[in-house]
């Protein structure tokens, strides 16, 4: 049969991510971002205020204009110049203006006669702010503002060539461009350190995986920041959920060479072993029976047990398919476990196991939730005395050689719950008579 594989062509990609650099390349962005903004916003800013300051000053000398309203209309002709600007007086000079009134002849200064003005007439107490090119096409801001004199209604506009501060404010910008880039590069700086400093707990846990892996340390160090807190509460939790595994699978070990080193021996003294042979076989069939109990999932896998229950019992029922056993079981609707699947289908497993080898005719378990989870295996067999009771969890220990097993079932039970630190009791059951294993797990805490 052929096989197919399907490569995974983002996992090069995903593997070399770097999150230090994913987060410098982001802020490094949002750095450009806001560096520009704040070069747009204080050149602009820059700019709005020195041309709101010439139109103040063009505003004020509109005004003084018009305190000389006596010297306006009386022949066209400007008679009184002292309060205004010499640069009025001189051709081209870059500062300007004009004043209108209906019926009369516009009154304008010398350096405006060779250039053209607006004449469109304004309400009083009516400004208008404007800009406009000059004759060599030099940019002019303007200043109009309408008046009402003697009941006569006035027009004056004021203008002033700007280059030279079109000029200052083009430097400006330069300026401010460089000072931005330097403060932009000194950001980077120091947010590259912050970076790194706030990273130092990441390369801290990773030298602390190292020494894990060298055996040096059993543990990860919990002194880290409270948002990788949890994840670091979790690796540290499932190590220690592989170490009862690990410790769990040694025992197992131990278990079955215990067990089979007995018939081994007898078969190397005596020349007769089919007897021993068969007690093999039946340890063998014992551990199978174990691995089966256990299921199949990894070992982080919650058990939710109403899903599991049910082929559990029928794989027992045909285990035992000759002893026509009924297994009743009464357990919360959806009740999802917080322990470890495979713990715990071995845990029951077992004690169903025990239960229906020696039931007559009915087993029960019966699971609710009284400080912490409690779970009680009863069975209608003959029960056990008060010394065999103490016996119960020790390694080995048989009551009928006649019924298939090796007694480590229960003992088997006793290490899963001694790794969960929880209790496990055994007494006669009122209802069916035979033999009741009540264990209480706690429920492990968050984080």
């Amino acid at each position: 049969m052929a096989h197919k594989f399907t490569q995974v062509a983002d996992a090069p990609h995903i593997a070399s991510r770097s999150l230090l650099r994913s987060l410098q390349a982001g802020l490094v962005c949002s750095f450009l971002v806001l560096m520009f903004m704040f070069w747009w916003g204080g050149t602009l800013t820059a700019r709005l205020m020195a041309e709101s300051a010439v139109h103040a000053r063009l505003a004020q000398e509109g005004h003084a204009l018009v305190a000389e309203r006596k010297s306006f209309f009386p022949g066209s002709v400007l008679q009184n110049r002292t309060h205004w600007n010499l640069a009025y007086d001189a051709p081209l000079s870059g500062r300007y203006f004009r004043i209108d009134s209906p019926g009369k002849r516009a009154v304008m200064s010398r350096s405006s006669w060779d250039i053209t003005l607006p004449i469109s007439a304004l309400a009083a107490g009516e400004q208008l702010r404007t800009s406009a090119q000059g004759p060599n096409d030099e940019p002019l801001l303007l200043w109009r503002g309408g008046f009402q004199i003697d009941g006569l209604p006035i027009t004056v506009t004021v203008a002033e060539d700007i280059t030279q501060l079109q000029d200052r404010w083009q430097a400006f910008r330069i300026f401010f461009a460089l000072l931005s880039l330097v403060l932009l590069l000194a950001l980077l700086f120091v947010q590259s350190a912050i970076v790194r400093h706030l990273l130092a707990p990441v390369d801290a846990l990773r030298d602390d995986l190292r020494r894990i892996e060298r055996g040096e340390i059993k543990a990860i160090s919990e002194h880290v920041p409270s948002e990788i807190s949890p994840l670091v509460k979790e690796f540290n939790r499932l190590l220690v959920r592989f170490e009862q595994r690990l410790r769990q699978s040694r025992n197992a070990a131990g278990n079955l060479a215990h067990a089979l080193k007995g018939p081994l021996n007898l078969l190397m003294r005596t020349g007769d072993g089919s007897q021993h042979a068969e007690r093999i076989a039946q340890i063998i069939d014992s551990e199978l029976k174990r691995a089966r109990l256990a299921g199949r999932g990894s070992a982080t896998q919650r058990l939710n047990l109403s899903d599991e229950l049910p082929a559990l019992c029928g794989l027992l029922q045909q285990v035992y398919a000759d002893k026509f056993v009924d297994i009743r079981y009464n357990i919360p609707a959806d009740m999802e476990w917080p322990h470890d699947r495979q713990d715990m289908l071995e845990l029951i497993g077992n004690l169903l196991d025990n239960a229906v080898k020696w039931a007559d005719a009915v087993v029960i378990l019966t699971v609710r939730r009284v400080d912490g989870i409690r779970l009680e295996v009863e069975d209608d067999g003959p029960g056990v005395s008060a010394e065999q009771l103490r016996q119960l969890t020790e390694r080995g220990t048989r009551f009928d050689e006649s019924v298939a097993g090796h007694g480590l079932g229960l003992s088997i039970v006793k290490d899963i719950v001694h790794t969960y630190q929880g209790s496990l009791e055994f007494d006669r059951s009122q209802r069916l008579g035979g033999l009741r294993v009540t264990v209480l797990l706690n429920e492990p805490g968050p984080g």
